[in-house]
């Protein structure tokens, strides 16, 4: 889970009702007119595809593990930790299992975590990411109706949102208070569509973990994953695109891919 801040003053029309839409994996009807893009919105996750709160939170289970003279893996935490806020528990079972009773429990792990998330989670370490207000704006010029879904809590997600002056950009925004399942579930996507008044194979869904692009794929959405350093070496072959970043990503011509073929 990510550590909590102030509310922001973004326009928040954060969605409540069940998804809408038909359901996973059915094609929505009417198609799209020739020569236009078949998406009708574009759904952002925030943590790691927006903002880069993924580089600050390694480098806090890193330095948690440091206390204990271990060193994190970085590739258990992409896999098991980014874009999992279930994911601590098997971090903590992790760092006990390398210095047994040495670490104490959860509870006493995560009181920790959460002090050194406040000095890893600052404005001048979670950064906007390359390509984003681009992207926002390319998509904005095209039409699109805009939304993010995000698992992390609301005062996160709307803080970081009024810090780099985001929240003008979306039509909605769903968080992990809003849900009762957390990605992968397609809740929170769902939940996004259903706001726009979109259906979820109109929406194309923007992520950089797996656990959100999964989420974005059981929700039946076209999906583009744009990974983070730490993530790069994963398998993202569950989206229709995988990108460098996001000014490679155009929402405009017979179908939203990328500009270039820097997969």
């Amino acid at each position: 889970m990510r550590p909590t801040g102030p509310a922001g003053d973004c326009p928040e029309p954060t969605a409540r009702r069940p998804g809408g839409g038909p359901a996973p994996g059915r094609r929505a009807a009417p198609g799209p007119a020739p020569g236009r893009s078949p998406h009708e919105a574009v759904i952002f996750d925030l943590d790691g595809t927006l903002v880069d709160s993924v580089r600050p939170d390694f480098l806090a289970c890193g330095a948690l593990f440091a206390e204990y003279g271990q060193r994190l893996p970085r590739e258990f935490w992409a896999r098991e930790v980014c874009g999992r806020p279930e994911g601590y528990p098997a971090l903590f079972a992790l760092l006990r299992g390398r210095c047994g009773a040495a670490a104490p429990d959860d509870t006493a792990l995560r009181r920790r975590l959460g002090r050194l998330w406040e000095l890893h989670m600052t404005p001048d370490r979670v950064r906007l990411l390359p390509g984003a207000t681009g992207a926002l704006e390319r998509a904005r010029a095209a039409g699109l109706r805009l939304a993010v879904a995000s698992s992390s809590d609301g005062d996160w997600v709307r803080r970081w949102l009024r810090h780099y002056r985001l929240g003008r950009n979306f039509d909605a925004v769903v968080t992990g208070d809003d849900v009762t399942r957390r990605k992968p579930d397609p809740e929170a996507y769902l939940r996004a569509a259903a706001a726009l008044g979109a259906a979820p194979g109109r929406c194309l869904a923007v992520e950089d973990s797996l656990t959100g692009v999964a989420a974005a794929r059981a929700a039946g959405m076209t999906v583009v994953a744009v990974p983070t350093v730490l993530t790069r070496g994963l398998d993202h072959g569950a989206a229709d695109r995988t990108l460098s970043d996001l000014s490679a990503l155009e929402f405009t011509g017979p179908a939203t891919f990328p500009r270039d073929n820097t997969f």
